[in-house]
């Protein structure tokens, strides 16, 4: 388990006197982890300092590498503080206000920065979206209009002069298929560094990447790409919920835009087809997404299927990279789900490959009105028992005592519980900690959130 960094703040203040010469008193109040991290490491904070007598506050966000092995065979934090950076500063792509950065993991233990923190909300991941949260909550324009923001932003990340803006750091890939080869062969080396011995096969991702290969082409534009370009990672505003900033850039690179936009609507089938869910009303389909583009770009999309296929690949790498960041960390994750997960499934029916297990994503599985099904609470410790919730066809009712074959279970001690109800832990954490532990279908989960929530205080 990496060290909680909330324990170095005497470090973190002492280091942030020295970026602030003139100021004095300085001190940090509130600092807190919002979630876990499989990749960077976050934490909120509040920066307080004199200037000239005066008192002062700030908000901030603190992002650090993760201290032990992450999802990602590298942490260039300084390239995408960089980015950011130049982004603030020259362009009116919304982007946090960047801090300070430190490069040295001596202060630390890790390289970090900082950036200005701005209030709004995030779509959420875990549990998605399309079952709970901001985005379950808002009326379906709102919805729409939170895609439609979103895609301007990154279509205005994709018409800027990357070359004029001294983005050549990023790395400029050569002429021909060299910004297409340039992905592959950082995904190439990405699976391999996830193979913890040479036995180790993935047969899905490994017959994905030779496709990849053989059926590499030459894009006819190179652009500044988002590297992770989804809602979810977004900072939207309230309550208009336009968006305030453009975060994480840690996947950002200069190849073919038209690889952004489809990463853009293909993560959001793992949202929602990959918990069971069906797309929230108000969620453009693919070919609203393409169209709406197309239209703002002025540019034809001619490799959909090419880049589906690869940012599939670059996902399912990823997934396989946190569950093995997970199960270092105690969490039960089979070897079956690091081989049968949804993006292998949907890769092996883009591509026509074998299957790789029994496939549960086959179609969106939760209809409100026909949903039959049982969610098992198991509250542990001394003030410990046991009670589910029956959903049966809209009907919900809640019981005492244990049932035959649930459709999922939840393990957590009644104080953790009203904790993560009322927002005091984060759910996330409580589950990377083992805290909470959540068995069968995470997709039915998420669809009976404000249910369970609600049944919970009875």
């Amino acid at each position: 388990m990496d060290q909680d960094l909330t324990g170095k703040q005497t470090e973190l203040v002492a280091w942030i006197q020295k970026q602030m010469p003139h100021a004095t008193d300085v001190s940090i109040s509130e600092m807190e982890k919002p979630g876990m991290g499989l990749s960077s490491e976050t934490y909120l904070l509040h920066l307080h300092w004199k200037e000239g007598g005066v008192p002062k506050t700030t908000g901030a966000v603190l992002r650090a590498a993760p201290q032990s092995r992450g999802i990602f065979p590298e942490y260039d934090l300084g390239l995408q503080f960089r980015i950011m950076q130049i982004l603030q500063a020259n362009t009116d792509v919304p982007v946090a206000e960047m801090l300070w950065l430190e490069e040295d993991p001596a202060v630390l233990g890790v390289p970090f920065f900082l950036m200005k923190r701005l209030e709004g909300d995030v779509p959420q991941d875990f549990p998605s979206y399309h079952g709970t949260g901001m985005y379950f909550e808002a009326t379906p324009e709102i919805r729409r209009k939170m895609w439609w923001d979103s895609l301007d932003k990154l279509v205005k990340i994709h018409k800027l002069d990357w070359k004029g803006l001294g983005l050549d750091f990023v790395g400029v890939p050569g002429p021909g298929i060299a910004p297409v080869k340039r992905q592959i062969d950082y995904w190439d080396h990405h699976l391999k560094w996830l193979k913890e011995t040479p036995e180790e096969s993935h047969p899905t991702m490994e017959s994905t990447l030779t496709w990849l290969k053989e059926n590499m082409y030459e894009p006819e534009r190179v652009t500044l790409c988002w590297g992770d370009s989804r809602i979810g990672n977004a900072l939207f505003s309230r309550p208009d919920r336009d968006v305030l900033a453009i975060m994480d850039w840690e996947m950002a690179f200069l190849g073919d835009p038209e690889a952004d936009l489809v990463w853009f609507y293909t993560i959001d089938k793992q949202a929602s087809r990959g918990y069971g869910l069906r797309p929230l009303e108000g969620t453009p389909t693919q070919e609203e997404v393409v169209a709406r583009y197309e239209q703002l770009t002025g540019w034809k999309s001619k490799n959909l299927v090419y880049n589906e296929v690869l940012a599939t690949f670059r996902f399912g790498l990823t997934v396989i990279a946190a569950m093995k960041n997970l199960r270092s960390r105690g969490i039960p994750i089979p070897d079956e789900m690091l081989l049968n997960n949804f993006p292998t499934q949907h890769l092996s029916k883009l591509l026509g490959l074998p299957s790789p297990g029994p496939d549960q994503y086959a179609e969106e599985k939760v209809d409100p009105s026909q949903v039959v099904a049982t969610v098992q609470f198991h509250f542990t410790g001394p003030s410990g028992y046991d009670w589910y919730l029956l959903s049966d066809k809209g009907s919900l009712s809640k019981h005492t005592g244990c049932v035959d074959n649930p459709t999922c279970t939840i393990k957590v001690s009644p104080e953790d519980w009203k904790a993560i109800q009322s927002g005091d832990l984060n759910r996330l954490e409580a589950w990377s900690a083992g805290r909470l532990v959540t068995e069968g279908d995470h997709g039915l989960l998420s669809f009976l959130e404000a249910d369970i929530a609600k049944y919970s205080q009875m």
